[in-house]
């Protein structure tokens, strides 16, 4: 991961995810320093924005990807009761 800060482009590395009493907490190194990412419930709503549409996109196409098995299944099934051979 890299950071964008004032002072330039920084990578992130996550050294440590836990739950603490304010959140999930991602602890890690930022550039030299140490680093903290602090989450809690006020930030959900900001996140769930994020990733709406990617998440709408993956259900879809998971859906789609169901319905197409599920079809080639029963055509499958459709076909071995008409005598031909499976």
């Amino acid at each position: 991961m890299r950071v964008s800060s004032p002072i330039g482009d920084l990578p992130f590395k996550p050294t440590r995810l836990r739950y603490a009493s304010r959140g999930l907490e991602v602890e890690g190194v930022m550039g030299a320093w140490p680093a903290k990412v602090q989450l809690d419930a006020s930030d959900v709503p900001a996140i769930v924005a994020l990733v709406r549409v990617p998440l709408a996109l993956a259900f879809a196409a998971a859906a789609l990807l169901g319905m197409v098995r599920l079809a080639a299944r029963y055509r499958h099934a459709c076909s071995i009761g008409k005598g031909e051979k499976s």
